[in-house]
């Protein structure tokens, strides 16, 4: 895998030139302004992957006219204009540091501490069409080493692609609180990817009413300290489209194969990318691995002066015969609005339920209308659908649900506050191979914050309560959480 990635760091070397590639995920507020344009029809292409070409934001804040939008819009691509206009200085540095006596046991779109203590120095240099991107960071106690290099990668673009070798955190859907295939639950592991730019449309006929679509895929290699095979590999692939301003689509599909004394040759990936019959699902050790395939839609538009989405993800893991037949879902909403003073006020609800259910009817042998331990899970990679021991989809993991509802209140001068409710009912099924809680645990959660600029950079101070905690089975202490973070750029 070394040899590859370095193969492509040297072989994009000659590419066209290119500003900063990305939005990164975990930017809540960034994607707020974004999704509220994209909901008042200024800004095109999808917009539910992560990170976020800063080409497709650019295309559309140029042109805006702000003096014929209502206050809190213009206030929203003023805000975009800044971001913009620091992603394309030659070189930006930042600095972030987070605090807290536990981390967040819900793992949203927000990029809070991993661990008690969360600290990251990054350096971005644009050189003649090239993004370097290099840091460094100290997380106490996490899983491997407490030092890390998760922020460096190298991005080259040519044409309307980018080329990428390093580590990005990805996440895949429109969920707010949950990302079913693709989320920042785990950490970032090391990958090589294509991301398609800007979301231009097809000129060929019929294909040209799929509308503005993207295209991201990427190969990665996990951790070698598991407990199955060392460095399995994992491959995603996602297609976006937006047929219709108001409706974007996205079709994903994960793959993970391979490993240390795993085969890994021409005809596991055959099996594992075409999936005909039963080739990738043999029941066997001959099969390539574990498949997970996800298809997600968000629906948008104003409703008068407001602003509001209804989306949805679903996906399947592998079955017998078929790639969708056991399957976990993500449902919700927002509504938005803004006051004449420019602030924007936001109300979010969602549900997701990674206990799998039949999509066809289940097998003679099966009492259960569902399948206790299937989502994330597989019989030849033990330690499931994870990276360095916390899941790469869900934050809850399998076999899990949760409610979530949000609000949040950004005004002119990009204070952030915002709250949240949060009923989590942890491994319902009290399976022992899921790593968040080896037993059910139902608990409440209460969240209130704040993220406010500063001359030293952004500040946020946020508070939890939860009424129970994973793996205390028989008990349910009441724990307070306090986390505090500074984020500088410049």
């Amino acid at each position: 895998m070394r040899g590859v990635l370095t193969a492509l760091a040297f072989s994009l070397a000659s590419a066209p030139a290119l500003a900063a590639p990305w939005a990164d995920a975990g930017d809540v507020r960034l994607r707020q302004d974004v999704e509220l344009l994209a909901d008042y029809g200024l800004l095109g292409g999808p917009i539910a992957s992560w990170p976020l070409p800063l080409t497709q934001i650019n295309d559309a804040v140029a042109n805006i006219d702000v003096a014929t939008q209502p206050p809190h819009v213009a206030a929203a691509v003023e805000r975009l204009r800044i971001q913009l206009n620091v992603s394309q200085q030659r070189s930006v540095y930042s600095f972030e540091l987070n605090g807290t006596n536990d981390p967040s046991l819900v793992r949203d779109f927000g990029d809070t501490a991993r661990e008690d203590v969360d600290a990251t120095v990054k350096v971005v240099h644009e050189l003649g069409g090239t993004t370097i991107s290099y840091g460094v960071g100290w997380r106490s106690e996490q899983h491997g080493k407490n030092y890390h290099f998760e922020d460096t990668y190298i991005a080259r673009r040519f044409g309307n692609w980018a080329g990428y070798v390093g580590y990005v955190d990805t996440w895949w859907g429109p969920g707010q609180e949950s990302a079913l295939l693709m989320s920042n639950s785990s950490r970032p592991f090391p990958k090589i990817g294509l991301k398609r730019l800007s979301p231009d449309a097809f000129n060929l006929p019929v294909l040209k009413w799929l509308g503005p679509w993207r295209f991201d895929a990427f190969l990665g290699r996990l951790e070698k300290d598991r407990g199955d095979y060392e460095n399995p590999l994992l491959m995603g692939m996602r297609f976006s489209f937006k047929p219709a301003q108001a409706v974007e689509i996205g079709l994903s599909r994960t793959m993970q194969l391979c490993g240390k004394d795993r085969p890994c040759g021409f005809g596991i990936w055959r099996d594992a990318i075409f999936a005909f019959g039963t080739k990738d699902n043999t029941g066997t050790l001959d099969e390539p691995g574990n498949q997970i395939a996800g298809i997600d839609m968000r629906i948008s538009g104003r409703i008068g002066s407001l602003a509001a989405s209804a989306y949805g993800e679903v996906i399947g893991e592998d079955g017998d015969g078929i790639l969708f037949e056991q399957l976990s879902y993500t449902a919700g909403g927002t509504l938005s609005g803004g006051t004449s003073g420019g602030s924007i006020w936001k109300l979010g609800v969602e549900y997701t339920d990674t206990y799998a259910f039949y999509l066809a009817e289940k097998p003679a042998w099966e009492t259960r209308d569902r399948v206790p331990g299937s989502t994330y899970n597989h019989f030849i990679y033990r330690d499931g659908y994870t990276y360095r021991d916390r899941p790469i989809g869900m934050s809850l993991d399998g076999d899990s649900r949760l409610f979530s509802v949000t609000a949040s209140l950004t005004d002119k001068k990009n204070r952030r506050f915002y709250g949240a409710v949060r009923k989590a009912d942890i491994n319902v099924t009290d399976t022992v191979r899921y790593h968040i809680s080896q037993n059910n645990e139902d608990m409440w959660i209460g969240e209130a914050g704040v993220e406010w600029p500063t001359r030293w950079g952004d500040l946020r101070v946020e508070g939890r309560l939860q009424t129970d905690e994973p793996n205390t089975p028989g008990r349910s202490p009441l724990k307070g959480q306090l986390e505090l973070g500074l984020r500088t750029r410049f």
